[in-house]
This record gives C-alpha cells, sequence and structure tokens, in this order.
C-alpha cells in the first residue's frame, strides 16, 4: 500500500512534463503549406512605373543643358560651325523654352500693405486722440488702426494713453511677473543684460 502512494506522485510527474512539453512544442510548429501560403503573399510584382521599359522611343540621348551661368567650357553659338550637330540641339532646345514661357503662369504681383500711408487729415488725427483719452479700454492701438487703417505705431506716435491707464498696464505686468519662477525670472534678466550690452556695442 505504502508502495503505491510512492508510485502514483512520481508517474503524474512525469505525465505532466511531457504535457507541458507538447503544450510548449505545438504553437511554434510550421508546416510546408504555411510556408509556401507566406510566401506567395510576399510575393509581390514591382509596380510599372520601376521596371526598365523598353520602348524603342526612349532608347535615345537627351539633351537637357543646366540653367546656370555660362562657362568657359561652352561655346557659344557664334563660333560653333554651321554643319555642328550642336546647332540643331540648341535649336530645339530654344523651340521647347519657348513653348513653356507660353504656359507659365502670370508674374506674380508685389504684396500690398495692408494699410495705406500719408492719407489721414487733421480731423482723423483729432478723433483718434478724443476716442483713444475718452475711453482707452475700448479704443486701444490695435482698434484705432483697424478703423482708420494705419498702423498701430503711428497711432503710438500721435497720441499716448493715460496716466491711470499706463498705471494700469504697469500693475498687470508687475502681477505676470510675480507669477514667474526662478528660472523664467533669471532669463529676463538674461535678456536684458543682453540687450544693454547690444546698445554699448552698437
Amino acid at each position: 500500500m505504502d508502495l503505491r502512494l510512492l508510485r502514483r506522485p512520481v508517474g503524474d510527474l512525469f505525465s505532466t512534463k511531457s504535457q507541458c512539453l507538447l503544450s510548449l512544442n505545438t504553437p511554434t510548429r510550421r508546416h510546408e503549406s504555411s510556408y509556401r501560403r507566406t510566401k506567395q503573399r510576399l510575393n509581390i510584382a514591382p509596380h510599372p512605373q520601376f521596371v526598365p521599359s523598353k520602348d524603342a522611343t526612349q532608347d535615345h540621348i537627351i539633351f537637357n543643358p543646366p540653367s546656370s551661368a555660362p562657362s568657359v567650357i561652352h561655346t557659344p553659338l557664334k563660333f560653333i560651325p554651321k554643319d555642328d550637330k550642336r546647332r540643331k540641339l540648341l535649336a530645339v532646345t530654344a523651340e521647347r523654352l519657348g513653348a513653356m514661357s507660353n504656359r507659365l503662369p502670370p508674374p506674380a504681383f508685389q504684396k500690398e500693405m495692408k494699410y495705406k500711408r500719408h492719407h489721414l487729415t487733421e480731423e482723423d488725427v483729432a478723433e483718434i486722440r478724443r476716442l483713444r483719452t475718452t475711453d482707452p479700454e475700448k479704443w486701444t492701438r490695435h482698434k484705432l488702426a483697424a478703423k482708420f487703417n494705419c498702423s498701430s505705431i503711428f497711432i503710438g506716435m500721435i497720441v499716448q494713453s493715460t496716466p491711470e491707464k499706463r498705471e494700469l498696464e504697469k500693475a498687470k505686468l508687475e502681477a505676470i511677473k510675480a507669477r514667474w519662477g526662478p528660472i523664467r525670472a533669471a532669463a529676463r534678466e538674461d535678456r536684458q543684460r543682453r540687450k544693454e550690452l547690444a546698445k554699448r556695442d552698437a
């Protein structure tokens, strides 16, 4: 009875080991049919554009001179003999370039200014000053520039903001600076120092 109890665990151990080995080997098993099927899927024909063409019309020399400055190596047309083949090639090239110039788009126009210059009268300047002094919160420099079709720099030249507005903007800037960390504060100080050094060198 005791021997049976000892033999049973040993037999179970060998049987489970063989099952584990079979379970590990089964997924990695490959057959000839699966290999052939995979090879057929990967056998893709190349695109016709990548295959060298056997057309007879492409079996010739292409003469396409680059668009560059003339060099001493290039012989001008005036000095080429009349029976030289280069005259025909240059004539064909000139005809092709002339045909291409007819198909080109029209030349691009120069970029127009977003605003006009020297078009404001004295009445317009007085109106800008009145709007800027009465309600600086509503009529900012950018809004006045958009209304009168001029630059914001010109608005700042003809009228300045009120002292209350300047104090308010200064308080806003100080509040923004108070939220800066040490890295940003140090970066701003370095930038200011570089500006001063650049002005000194100039």
